[in-house]
């Protein structure tokens, strides 16, 4: 409950999307929820703190000079605080680092059952246990490590702007919102303008200025400067510097939201029921260890390639070296029995479907725990953009998502459900009754008149991102192999907005490592 508290508070961005018509249709205005961290930490401050590199071919297939696995790995490592390396099997020794700033853990044990039914019902399906999703392959089921440090979350902030070395040299303005670049007659970025307290100051750099905010904030700063297309600059009324694709291509992880009702009830049944979870309260707050340190059922991770999973005979094979490549990956979430009631207000501003569903899921919620699985489509086709909404900087840009838009990636969803489904059908979940919420959607037709077109229908309401988005500044169209804009000197984009591609992963690992990277940019250019 707690990290569901972050998404759409005060922590969030908030941000909005222009709706496409064919997908999140059962969002609250058929907006897809957009959730970025408005934090010291970024993203890092709310997110569910799992750790998944990608796979190595994410990376070489970018086929970028200083950009391979080979490249990249060295900057994974330098940030790597893995202190359960004694935990991993033999083989992954290599690939990992237990010294860096960035301590990964185990989450706690939730001591919810369905933490490892999920994995036996899984192992039926025969997909392998792996114990490190980011050692020697990565297909599998396991209990993944994440940004968790004695119980407490590792954001960046608490990760880097904690160290006393970065306290000593690194001055840190809060609350204060970059509105653009100032770029001089020569292109040369000279500084920032800022507001902070309702003022509006200029800041001005000694030797250059990186950008650092992120797929949407970077694009938004860039097209205030005078950085991005032509045609898009010319129609707000702004000067263009620097004519790029600044805002194209965005890509981001989507899925379906799927409901399924279990028989473990929980033992929140009313707000007395609450009282019982004081004992948990006090462990926490006193050795911050117990359920309260879990990550619910979020840290159980499933991915495979679903064209080495066999629909018929509802097995995985993995026999070939295109099945090492994962297109889907699971996660799930618990919500006990009656808890949507308790705290409706809190689901909804967290979740952001409209009342239609979410009085379905409640009602569904009564008497029967729910787990709520997100199959994401790993590589997807769709594309969208970032735009200006308004020539006000302080105005959220305008984010065209467009999840669906490629009819390819409704075909993953419905291939992802249907896993789902013979998950359902596995003797573990049989045993404790579960079974998938069909839900009752506008324009939908009845799952039993026809469960492919039901699904289909479904995936577009139920549609939701993995807040995920990268590509919006890309590297070759964007910036350079050193993050350097093209067109501007003294000006570099370090953040997600200059993959390339989407990585079969969790971007908060990726993200720092870029982080990592231009130190080594900035340091050699300081020292040829």
């Amino acid at each position: 409950m707690a990290s569901l508290g972050l998404l759409g508070s005060s922590l969030d961005w908030q941000y909005k999307t222009i709706p496409n018509n064919i997908s999140c249709l059962s969002s609250i205005g058929e907006q897809c929820r957009f959730s970025r961290g408005k934090s010291l930490g970024g993203t890092t401050a709310i997110n569910h703190m799992l750790y998944i590199r990608g796979n190595r071919y994410d990376y070489d297939r970018m086929n970028i000079s200083g950009w391979t696995w080979k490249d990249l790995e060295p900057y994974f490592l330098r940030y790597e605080g893995l202190q359960i390396l004694d935990q991993y099997p033999a083989s992954s020794r290599k690939y990992h680092n237990s010294n860096g700033t960035m301590k990964l853990e185990y989450f706690d044990d939730p001591r919810n059952p369905w933490h490892m039914r999920t994995v036996e019902g899984l192992k039926q399906l025969n997909i392998p246990y792996n114990k490190d999703l980011n050692g020697e392959y990565q297909i599998g089921v396991t209990k993944v490590a994440g940004y968790v440090y004695k119980g407490e979350r590792m954001s960046t902030a608490r990760g880097y702007l904690a160290r006393n070395d970065v306290k000593k040299n690194l001055k840190v303005a809060k609350n204060a919102f970059c509105t653009e670049v100032v770029i001089d007659d020569d292109n040369i970025a000279r500084g920032v303008t800022v507001v902070q307290n309702l003022q509006k100051v200029t800041i001005y750099a000694r030797i250059e200025i990186i950008l650092s905010a992120g797929a949407i904030g970077t694009p938004q700063i860039l097209m205030q400067s005078g950085v991005g297309p032509a045609d898009h600059l010319q129609e707000m009324g702004i000067s263009v510097r620097s004519n790029l694709p600044v805002g194209n291509d965005m890509s981001d992880h989507q899925l379906p939201v799927v409901i399924v009702k279990v028989d473990h009830g929980g033992i929140v049944d009313s707000l007395v029921g609450l009282t019982s979870k004081a004992p948990q309260v006090l462990q926490y707050l006193a050795s911050r260890s117990g359920p309260l340190a879990s990550n619910s059922l979020q840290d159980i991770v499933t991915l495979i390639n679903t064209n080495c999973y066999d629909f018929d005979l509802r097995q995985y094979s993995g026999n070939s070296s295109r099945c090492e490549l994962a297109d889907m990956q699971i996660i799930q979430s618990y919500i006990d029995k009656g808890l949507v009631a308790l705290a409706k207000p809190l689901v909804k501003q967290a979740i952001g479907f409209n009342d239609q569903v979410l009085d379905q899921i409640e009602k569904a919620n009564e008497n029967h725990g729910l787990i709520v699985f997100s199959p994401m489509v790993l590589q997807p086709y769709s594309r969208g953009t970032v735009r200006l909404a308004s020539i006000d900087p302080l105005q959220p840009p305008a984010i065209f998502a467009n999840y669906l838009g490629d009819e390819r990636d409704v075909e993953q969803m419905v291939k992802s459900i249907t896993f789902l489904e013979h998950l359902m059908k596995t003797q573990i979940f049989k045993k404790h009754k579960a079974s998938i919420l069909h839900l009752n959607l506008p324009g939908c037709p009845a799952y039993k008149c026809g469960r492919v077109e039901y699904w289909r229908c479904y995936a577009r309401h139920m549609t939701y991102s993995g807040y995920h988005a990268v590509g919006t500044c890309a590297l070759t169209r964007v910036v350079d192999e050193q993050l350097r804009v093209y067109g501007v000197k003294n000006l570099r984009v370090a953040d997600l907005s200059v993959l390339k591609n989407i990585i079969r992963g969790n971007t908060a690992s990726v993200s720092i490592a870029i982080g990592e990277r231009i130190v080594d940019f900035l340091t050699e250019e300081d020292n040829p």
